[in-house]
C-alpha cells in the first residue's frame, strides 16, 4: 500500500463563501462555493453525497461531469460491490447529469453559479444562472436508511413571459461500446417498465461476492424515456413564467442480492415509499436521521475556519460510516473503498469521543466479524491455540485480505489499533456485556498474536519486538521499532486489563504483563529521547507513539517529552507517510496535536489544526496531501477523524476516573464550548464566556448508576464561579489547576453561579 499526505493547501484560492460568527452552529454548516461558466476555481473539489452505503460527488452543475478533480472522477460507487482479484476495486455504478434545453435552444454552462453543502442537513445544493433567462437549482442527497439518490430541480424563469424550458435527467451505467466487457465481469440490460413510469437496469456482477441487482431510475413528472443500451434519458417538458417556479425531482434506487434474495420486493417496497413520501417526505426522514447525529454531541469554536473544518470532518465522519466499518473513502481511488486496521480507529477515536457510540462499535464488531479468518492466518494446520490472530493489512468485507505484496504487508501496528478501538469501546461505554462478547475476544487474540510471533527474548530475560515495518517511511525490517512496541504493549496491558475485569485468563493475563514491562523497558532511546528505532537517522512522527496513537505516556515522561517537542521542532518536514511534499499533511498534523494535547500544551496543538485548516479544500474537506506541487485524495477519512480526534483532546480528555476539561485550549479562547463523551458512559458539557467557566454538567447514560468523578480544571476558568456544594466533596489545587471532587447520581450541574 502506497499512501502520501495532506499540507498546506493551494485551494485556499477558491471563492468560498463563508459568512457567520463563531458559535453559530446552522449557518457554520453552510460551506458555499462561487463560480462562472465552466470553469471550476482553483483547488475546487466537488462536495461528497454519501449515505455510508452509496458515495459519490456532485459537481457544481448538479450532475456528474466526466472530468477528473484531482484525480478523481465523478461516480457511483456502492460499499461492497467490487470485483475480484487482483485488486478488489468497487464496481462503478454509473454516473448522471442533466441537459436543458429553453425555448429549443439547449443551455451551455451556466453564466454563473454557486454550490452549497449542508453538513448539518447532508444536502447538497447547486444554483445555476443560465443566458437564457433560466435560474436552475439542482438539490441531491442520500437518505441514511435507504440505498437511493435523490435529486430535485427547481426551475424559474428570471423574466415575463412564458419560457418552454425540457429538462432532461440522464443516467448512464456504462460509458457506450464499454457494455458487458471484460474485465468489468458485469453485465446487463436496460428497459423501460411503462407500467411503473421507470427504467429498471438489470445486472449480474461476477464479482468478490456474485450477486445479481437492479437500478430504477424514475420521476416523479410525467417524462419521455429513451433507453439506449446501457443509458436511459427522462425527459420532461415544462411551460414556465416568473410567477412560478415549477419542479422536477428524480431518484436512483439501487437494490441486490447482497441484501437479501428477496431484494426485488425490497426495492418494491422503496419503490412505493417514495411515491408515497415523495421528495419531502424523505427530505423531512432524513433531516431527522442526521439531526439525532448532531444531537450527540457538539463543539463550538471562536475560530470559524476550524469550526467549518470540524463540522466538514464530522459530516465526512458519518457520510463515510459504511455497515462494516470506516475505510479511508467509498472510492476507487482511496483503496476501493477496503478496511485498514490502522486508519479504521482513527475514524472510530473522532466517533466514540464524540458520543457516537453506536457508530463507532461498528468497528470492533466488524473485527470480531472477521476473527475467524485472522485465527486461521496463524492456526496450526487449522488448529487453534495461543498463536493468536493476524488480521489482514487490507480488509474486505468479509474480513479478508485485499493489499497487494509489497513491504507494508510485515505492518504488525494495525494489530494494536484494532485491540485499541475494542478496548476503548468498553472505556467509553462501560459496558461489560460488550467487553465480554465482543470486545475482548479480539484483544485477546491480538495480544495472544504479539506474545507468540512479536515478542522475542534476550539472553538476559529481557524482550523485545523483532523486525518489521514501522512507519512506512522508515524502511522495512526495522528491529524492536518504538512506534510498533508501543503499540504491542498497550495491547498487551488493555488485554490483561480486561481479562482482570472478566475474571478470565488470570495465568495468560500475567504473561502478557510481563512481557508488556519487558517491552517497556526495552524501547529504544538515545539517552534524552525516545527514537523510532535504534540508530535511526531520519526524524519520524513514530517517536510519538506513546502518547499517540498509544496513551502510554504524559508529562511525567521525559524521554517521551522531549521525543515530541525535538519533531516539532526538526520534523514537520517529515510530515507525511512518504518522502514526498514541503509540509506537514492533515492527518499528520492532528497525530501530533493530539500528542501534545495529552502533554497539556496549549499553544501547538490549535496552530498545528489552524495549518491543517488551511490546507482544507473548498467545502472544508481534508485531504490525504494538499500542496501546490502534490495534491491527492480529497475527502481523507483518516484526517477527518485525527483531527476532529484532536480536537476532542483539546477540550476533554479521561485518565482513569479524572476528567481533564480543556486541558490543551489556547489562552486567546475566552468563548467556546462542547458536549462530549467521557470514559464510563457519561458526557460533559462545558460552557466557558468571557474566559470564565459559565456551564459545567456531567450527563451520565445511566442515571441510575451512581458516579464519582474528578474533575482538573485551570485555575483562570473558575476565578469567581462559584459551585454547587450538594455535588462536590473535595477541591485541591496545585500546578494552576483546581481538582474537583464529585458524587452524583443522574446529570450533575457543578456550577452554581458566576460572575
Amino acid at each position: 500500500m502506497i499512501r502520501t499526505t495532506t499540507g498546506l493547501c493551494f485551494s485556499a484560492l477558491c471563492l468560498v463563501a463563508w459568512a457567520a460568527t463563531a458559535g453559530d452552529a446552522p449557518t457554520m454548516h453552510v460551506n458555499t462555493v462561487t463560480g462562472a461558466s465552466d470553469a471550476a476555481p482553483p483547488g475546487y473539489v466537488p462536495p461528497l453525497v454519501s449515505n455510508g452505503s452509496l458515495s459519490m460527488l456532485v459537481d457544481y452543475q448538479g450532475g456528474q461531469s466526466q472530468r477528473a478533480f484531482v484525480r478523481m472522477t465523478p461516480g457511483i460507487w456502492w460499499e461492497g460491490r467490487r470485483y475480484g482479484p487482483p485488486k478488489d476495486q468497487l464496481i462503478p455504478f454509473g454516473h448522471f447529469r442533466w441537459d436543458v434545453q429553453v425555448d429549443g435552444k439547449r443551455c451551455a454552462a451556466p453564466g454563473a453559479w454557486t454550490q452549497t453543502l449542508d453538513t448539518q442537513a447532508a444536502v447538497v445544493t447547486c444554483l445555476n444562472e443560465h443566458d437564457a433567462g433560466v435560474t436552475v437549482e439542482t438539490s441531491v442527497f442520500t437518505p441514511l436508511d435507504h440505498d437511493l439518490v435523490v435529486l430535485k430541480r427547481r426551475f424559474t424563469a428570471k423574466t415575463p413571459g412564458p419560457r418552454k424550458v425540457r429538462s432532461t435527467f440522464h443516467y448512464q451505467f456504462t460509458p457506450k461500446g464499454n457494455e458487458n466487457r471484460a474485465p468489468r465481469r458485469v453485465a446487463g440490460a436496460c428497459t423501460w417498465n411503462e407500467a411503473s413510469a421507470r427504467a429498471e437496469y438489470r445486472f449480474q456482477a461476477d464479482g468478490h461476492r456474485p450477486c445479481d441487482g437492479l437500478v430504477w431510475v424514475f420521476s416523479d413528472r410525467p417524462v419521455a424515456a429513451a433507453v439506449d443500451g446501457q443509458a436511459v434519458g427522462l425527459s420532461s417538458e415544462i411551460t414556465l413564467d416568473a410567477a412560478q417556479p415549477v419542479e422536477m425531482t428524480c431518484y436512483l434506487l439501487f437494490a441486490d442480492s447482497l441484501d437479501g434474495k428477496d431484494f426485488p420486493q425490497q426495492a418494491e417496497r422503496l419503490h412505493a415509499l417514495v411515491r408515497r413520501e415523495g421528495h419531502d417526505g424523505l427530505l423531512a426522514a432524513h433531516r431527522k436521521a442526521w439531526a439525532a447525529y448532531w444531537d450527540e454531541s457538539y463543539v463550538r469554536l471562536p475560530d470559524d475556519r476550524l469550526q467549518r473544518v470540524y463540522l466538514t470532518a464530522q459530516y465526512h465522519l458519518r457520510a463515510n460510516a459504511t455497515r462494516w466499518s470506516f475505510p479511508v473513502g467509498i472510492f476507487p481511488t482511496h483503496w476501493a473503498g477496503r478496511f485498514f486496521g490502522w486508519d479504521e480507529m482513527f475514524c472510530f477515536q473522532a466517533l466514540v469521543s464524540s458520543n457516537h457510540q453506536d457508530l463507532s462499535r461498528r468497528c470492533p464488531e466488524f473485527r470480531l466479524a472477521g476473527l475467524p479468518i485472522a485465527l486461521r492466518r496463524t492456526s496450526h494446520y487449522g488448529n487453534p491455540g495461543t498463536y493468536g490472530a493476524r488480521y489482514p493489512w487490507e480488509s474486505l468485507e468479509d474480513g479478508s485480505e485485499a493489499a497487494p505484496p509489497g513491504f507494508w504487508m510485515d505492518h504488525v501496528f494495525h494489530m494494536s489499533n484494532i485491540a485499541q478501538s475494542c478496548w476503548q469501546q468498553y472505556l467509553y461505554t462501560g459496558d461489560r456485556e460488550y467487553l465480554r462478547t465482543t470486545g475482548y475476544p479480539v484483544i485477546k487474540e491480538c495480544a495472544r498474536f504479539f506474545r507468540a510471533s512479536m515478542v522475542y527474548e534476550a539472553p538476559d530475560g529481557g524482550m523485545f519486538i523483532g523486525k518489521c515495518t514501522d512507519l512506512e517511511r522508515l524502511g522495512p525490517a526495522r528491529q524492536n521499532p518504538f512506534m510498533t512496541s508501543c503499540g504491542a504493549i498497550h495491547t498487551l496491558e488493555s488485554a490483561a486489563q480486561a481479562a482482570a475485569l472478566l475474571d478470565a485468563d488470570d495465568a495468560e493475563a500475567a504473561g502478557w504483563q510481563h512481557a508488556a514491562a519487558e517491552l517497556r523497558r526495552s524501547l529504544p532511546h538515545n539517552a534524552e529521547r525516545y527514537v523510532p528505532y535504534a540508530g535511526c537517522e531520519e526524524e519520524s512522527i513514530a517517536s510519538l507513539g506513546g502518547l499517540f496513537p498509544y496513551p502510554l505516556f504524559d508529562a511525567e515522561d521525559s524521554l517521551q517529552k522531549n521525543a515530541a517537542y525535538w519533531f516539532v521542532e526538526k520534523g514537520q518536514r517529515s510530515g507525511n507517510m512518504y518522502p514526498v511534499g514541503k509540509s506537514m499533511c492533515a492527518w499528520y498534523a492532528g497525530w501530533l496535536a493530539a500528542a501534545l494535547a495529552v502533554l497539556g500544551d496549549t499553544q501547538e496543538p490549535v496552530k498545528l489544526l489552524s495549518n491543517a485548516a488551511q490546507g482544507a479544500g473548498c467545502f472544508g474537506e481534508l485531504f490525504e496531501i494538499n500542496e501546490p506541487e502534490v495534491s491527492r485524495n480529497p475527502w481523507f477519512a483518516t484526517a477527518s477523524g485525527n483531527v476532529v480526534y484532536a480536537l476532542n483532546q483539546m477540550l476533554v480528555q479521561c485518565r482513569d476516573d479524572r476528567v481533564l476539561i480543556a486541558p490543551a485550549v489556547p489562552s486567546a479562547w475566552n468563548d467556546y464550548s462542547f458536549r462530549l463523551a467521557c470514559h464510563g458512559n457519561l458526557a460533559v458539557e462545558v460552557a466557558v464566556k468571557n474566559g470564565r467557566l459559565a456551564k459545567l454538567a456531567l450527563l451520565p447514560g445511566d442515571a441510575d448508576v451512581a458516579c464519582e468523578r474528578t474533575l482538573v480544571l485551570p485555575e483562570n476558568l473558575l476565578d469567581g464561579v462559584t459551585l454547587d456544594e450538594t455535588v462536590v466533596s473535595n477541591v485541591t489545587a496545585g500546578d494552576g489547576r483546581r481538582h474537583i471532587t464529585l458524587r452524583f447520581q443522574g446529570p450533575a450541574d457543578v456550577v452554581a453561579a458566576s460572575r
